[in-house]
C-alpha cells in the first residue's frame, strides 16, 4: 500500500535538490455513489473519496491516491456496520477497505474477485456481493480471517444472463442483478443452484426492454429502470404497470413512503457521460399516483444529470454527474459541491501574470473524451473557476492549448475538424478577467490563423502569440490578434503541426506525424530566405509525433530538448544526441549513431548502479520543463517524471510508486516563480508540488526555527546535509549566511545560501578537506540581526 508522502528529498552528488508539499487536485463533482456512515457523507467520485460533514454543513477532507487509495476513479462504496469498514470498489483497482485502524488488506482478483472493474457493492450479514465487468463475487467476512474469504463466482454458466452487471439490490433474502440482458434474481440461500435463478426479459415479461439500467426496492415495491421505460411492481411482480415507456430511465429509486423517484437519459460507460436527457430532470409519482416534476433550472437545480437518489437524514437527495449533490427539502433543491478543477485528464497548464494556473483537458481528436473535453479551469491558489461552453462564451469544452499574451489575456484554442459535437466551435477563444468577465474571438475568417483547428498557442520573449493550426501552418500575431507573419513547413504536404518554440536564436517546430523541424535564425520563418535544418536521421525526421520543445543555456550554448515518440533528442547547434534507457547518449556522427560501442565510456554508457533514464522502462518521452536551476524534467508516457542533472549526468525517477505522483502518465508542466511551485498534468489529475525558488524570486524577509536533514548524516555514504528555514521555502533574501563550528568554537565553514536559496553541506572545512566524526554547532544569520542556531551529528 503507498503511504502517505509528504515530503521526498532527493541527494544528487554533491548537491541537495528537495521536493516538498505535494497536493492532488482532481475533480470531485462527478459522483457515482454516496453512502451515509453516522453524521458523515461519503461521496464516490472520479476524483476521489470525498467527506462531507451533515452536522456542520462542510467538506472534509478528500481521500486519494495520496492517501493510500489504489485509485482515484471511485465506483461504488458500502459500509459494514458490524466491523465499522468502509468498502470502496474502484474502476480498475478492486475494492480498498477502510477499518477504523486504517487501510486494510484490498479485495482484488489475487484474492478470487472477477475482475478489478467494479460496478456495484452489497452486503448482507457477513456475505458480500460484488458486483464486477465479468461476473459477480460473493465474499464472505470472516473476523478471524485478515481479508474476506471467496465463496462463489457467479457469471453466464452458472446464473447470471450477462456478466456486466449495471445494477444490485438486496430485499427480503433475495438479490437482483440488471444488465443488458434484463433483470436476474435468486434467494441468496439458493445461489449455488442454477435452477433457482429466476430471469426476466422481453421475451417472458412486460419487461419494457432488456437493457436494464436501474433497479430500487423498498418493502415489496420494486422499480426497473431500462432505456425504454420503467416496470413498476407494487407486490415483487404480482401487480406491475410500465410508466414512460420509449423513454430512457436512469436511474429509479423507491423511497421509505413508497414514492418512486426517477430521472432519464442513458449512462454512457464508455465516455462516462449521461446522454439523451430531458428539460425534465426529475420526477416523484407519490403513492397516491400524483405526479411532479422538477426541470433543469427550476426550484434550485441546474443540471439534467442525475447519476442517483439517497434518502438522507429523512430527506430525498440527488446526486449528479457534474454538479455534486441536491437536497430537496420539499419547496427546493439545495446544492452543495466541492470547489474543484472541472476534470481529469489534463492536456495544457499555463501560468498567467497574476500567478493563476490555467487548465485544459481536450485531446487532439473529434468528439468527448471520458474524462476531458470539459471546458477550462482557473486556480489562484485557494478556489477553482470553471468554464465551458455552455457557462460562458468558451468556444468549445474540448480546448488543448492555452496561451497568456502581453495583456494577461488568457487565449484558449479549440480542436476540431468537423464540428461533429452539437454546440461546439473551433478557433480561439480570448478570456479577459482584469476587471470583469470579457471574451473576444479569433478565426481563420480574420485571415489571422490558418485555420480553426488549433493545435498549439505560445507567447514567445517578444510577447508575439505564435499559433500552430493543425492541417494548416504556424501564425504570429500581437497580443492585440494582429497579424505579423505566416508561415508553413517546406516540403510537408501535410503540415499536421502541433507545436512551436521560439528561443531568441531559433524556432523549432513539432508535427503530429513528420517529426522536428528548426529554423536556424532568429528571425520568423518566411518563404525568401532557407535557414532550415533537418534531422540528419530518420528518427526525428519523419514518422515521428513531437510532444514537447524546451531550449537551455549551457555556458553560452543554446540546447534544443526535444520529447518526442522517437526518443529524448539535443541538438546545440552543431551535434545532434539521443538518450536512452540502454545506452545513456549517443552522438549523430554525420552517418551514424556513435556511443564508443567497443570501450565503456561513462560518457555514453551508465555506470553500474547508476539510476537510468525512464527507471529503465521501455516508453517515450511526452512533457518537458526547464527548471530554473538547470534541472531538466521529462514526463513520460507510462514511467513516471525522470529528472535530468545534466551537469552532474544523474537521472532521478518519480513514480506513483516513490512519490505521491497521481499517475505515470505525465502530459505537462507548468512552474510558478514566485511560489516555486511545479504543477503536473496527468491523464488523471494535477499534482502540484514544491521544488525552489531562485535568488531572483525570493522575497522572505523571516528567519524561523530551522530544520536539519538528514540528521545524523553520513557523508561517505553520499549525504549532504540540508538546512532550511522551516515553514518557508527559502532562507531569508539578502546576506543570509551559515556558520559551522566545532565544539571548541573553531569555525568550520562558512556556507551561503546554495541555488535553492537554503544551505547545504557535504561535510569538508574551509580547506577542502573531511571533516572528523562528531557534533558540530550551526548558526544561521539573517538581516536585522536574526538568527538560528542547531547541532548536527557528522559520521564517517
Amino acid at each position: 500500500m503507498k503511504k502517505n508522502l509528504t515530503i521526498i528529498i532527493i541527494l544528487i552528488a554533491t548537491g541537495l535538490f528537495a521536493i516538498k508539499n505535494w497536493k492532488v487536485h482532481t475533480n470531485t463533482t462527478h459522483v457515482f455513489d454516496v453512502i451515509e456512515t453516522g453524521n458523515e457523507l461519503l461521496i464516490a467520485t472520479w476524483g476521489g473519496l470525498v467527506n462531507y460533514d451533515l452536522d456542520t454543513g462542510s467538506f472534509g477532507k478528500t481521500l486519494t491516491t495520496i492517501d493510500g487509495l489504489d485509485s482515484n476513479d471511485i465506483r461504488a462504496l458500502d459500509y459494514l456496520e458490524s466491523t465499522n469498514e468502509i468498502l470502496v470498489g474502484t474502476a480498475g483497482n478492486g475494492i480498498n477497505r477502510i477499518g477504523e485502524s486504517g487501510f486494510l488488506t484490498s479485495i482484488t482478483e489475487t484474492l478470487g474477485l472477477q475482475s478489478n472493474t467494479i460496478n456495484k457493492i452489497t452486503h448482507n450479514d457477513s456475505l458480500i456481493f460484488v458486483a464486477t465487468k465479468f461476473g459477480v463475487s460473493c465474499f464472505m467476512d470472516d473476523p478471524d480471517f485478515p481479508f474476506p474469504l471467496l465463496l462463489k463466482n457467479f457469471n453466464v454458466e452458472n446464473g447470471l444472463s450477462a456478466n456486466d452487471i449495471t445494477s444490485m439490490q438486496l430485499s427480503e433474502g433475495n438479490i437482483f442483478f440488471g444488465s443488458i440482458a434484463g433483470l436476474d434474481y435468486v434467494h441468496i440461500d439458493s445461489l449455488d443452484v442454477v435452477s433457482s435463478w429466476h430471469h426476466l426479459n422481453t421475451n417472458n415479461s412486460i419487461l419494457p426492454s432488456d437493457n436494464v439500467t436501474s433497479i430500487s426496492i423498498y418493502s415489496e415495491k420494486i422499480a426497473i429502470g431500462t432505456d425504454d421505460g420503467i416496470l413498476l411492481s407494487e407486490n415483487m411482480f404480482n401487480q406491475t404497470v410500465l410508466i414512460d415507456v420509449g423513454l430512457p430511465i436512469y436511474p429509479v429509486y423507491v423511497d421509505e413512503q413508497l414514492n418512486l423517484w426517477y430521472s432519464y437519459g442513458i449512462w454512457d460507460l464508455e465516455r462516462l457521460i449521461l446522454t439523451d436527457t430531458m428539460d425534465i430532470a426529475i420526477t416523484r409519482i407519490s403513492v397516491d399516483g400524483s405526479c411532479e416534476t422538477w426541470g433543469k433550472d427550476e426550484s434550485g437545480l441546474t443540471t439534467n444529470k442525475v447519476k442517483g437518489f439517497r434518502e438522507i437524514n429523512g430527506n430525498m437527495s440527488a446526486f449528479t454527474w457534474g454538479e455534486g449533490i441536491y437536497f430537496f427539502n420539499e419547496l427546493s433543491w439545495e446544492n452543495i459541491k466541492t470547489n474543484s478543477i472541472t476534470a481529469n485528464v489534463v492536456t495544457d497548464i499555463e501560468i498567467d501574470l497574476d500567478s493563476k494556473v490555467w487548465v485544459c483537458n481536450g485531446h487532439f481528436a473529434d468528439g468527448m473524451i471520458s474524462k476531458g473535453t470539459r471546458g477550462i479551469s482557473g486556480y489562484d491558489g485557494s478556489n477553482w473557476v470553471n468554464y465551458n461552453c455552455s457557462n460562458s462564451d468558451l468556444r468549445s469544452d474540448n480546448i488543448t492549448s492555452i496561451g497568456v499574451d502581453a495583456l494577461n489575456r488568457k487565449w484558449f484554442g479549440a480542436w476540431s475538424t468537423d464540428n461533429s459535437v452539437t454546440g461546439w466551435m473551433s478557433g480561439i477563444s480570448v478570456l479577459d478577467d482584469s476587471e470583469s468577465i470579457e471574451w473576444d474571438h479569433i478565426t481563420a475568417s480574420s485571415d489571422s490563423i490558418y485555420n480553426n483547428c488549433i493545435s498549439h498557442i505560445a507567447k514567445d520573449i517578444e510577447n508575439r502569440m505564435w499559433v500552430c493550426s493543425y492541417d494548416g501552418g504556424v501564425a504570429v500575431l500581437d497580443e492585440n490578434a494582429n497579424l505579423i507573419s505566416k508561415f508553413t513547413i517546406p516540403n510537408d504536404e501535410q503540415q499536421k503541426i502541433i507545436i512551436s518554440h521560439y528561443s531568441g536564436n531559433r524556432v523549432s517546430v513539432g508535427s503530429y506525424f513528420n517529426g522536428f523541424r528548426i529554423w536556424e535564425d532568429s528571425s520568423i520563418p518566411d518563404s525568401l530566405h532557407n535557414y532550415w535544418t533537418v534531422p540528419p536521421f530518420d528518427d526525428l525526421f519523419s514518422s515521428c509525433m513531437v510532444f514537447g520543445i524546451s531550449a537551455k543555456n549551457n555556458n553560452g550554448i543554446e540546447e534544443t530538448w526535444i520529447a518526442s515518440s522517437a526518443g529524448l533528442f539535443m541538438y546545440n547547434g552543431e551535434y545532434w544526441y539521443k538518450y536512452g534507457t540502454h545506452v545513456k547518449k549517443k552522438v549523430w556522427d554525420g552517418s551514424q549513431w556513435f556511443w564508443n560501442e567497443d570501450i565503456p565510456d561513462p560518457e555514453y554508457w551508465y555506470y553500474e548502479g547508476q539510476e537510468r533514464l525512464y527507471g529503465s522502462i521501455s516508453t517515450y518521452p511526452t512533457a518537458l520543463f526547464i527548471d530554473p536551476f538547470g534541472m531538466i524534467w521529462i514526463g513520460t508516457q507510462d514511467a513516471g517524471i525522470t529528472i535530468f542533472d545534466t551537469s552532474r549526468d544523474k537521472f532521478i525517477n518519480l513514480t506513483t510508486e516513490n512519490t505521491p505522483l497521481i499517475s505515470n502518465t505525465i502530459t505537462d508542466f507548468a512552474y510558478e516563480p514566485k511560489t516555486g511551485t511545479l504543477y503536473i498534468g496527468t491523464n488523471s489529475g494535477m499534482n502540484s508540488v514544491e521544488i525552489g525558488i531562485s535568488a531572483e524570486m525570493n522575497e522572505e524577509t523571516e528567519l524561523f526555527e530551522t530544520l536539519v536533514y538528514p540528521n545524523p548524516f553520513y557523508p561517505e555514504n553520499g549525504d549532504i546535509l540540508r538546512i532550511e528555514n522551516k515553514g518557508s521555502i527559502t532562507m531569508p533574501r539578502g546576506n543570509t549566511y551559515c556558520r559551522i563550528f566545532d565544539l571548541n568554537g573553531n569555525i568550520v565553514m562558512e556556507i551561503e545560501k546554495d541555488i535553492y536559496e537554503q544551505f547545504s553541506w557535504d561535510g569538508l572545512n574551509k580547506a577542502g578537506k573531511k571533516c572528523g566524526s562528531g557534533i558540530y554547532l550551526y548558526i544561521v544569520s539573517a538581516p536585522g540581526g536574526q538568527t538560528a542556531k542547531g547541532k548536527i551529528a557528522l559520521v564517517r
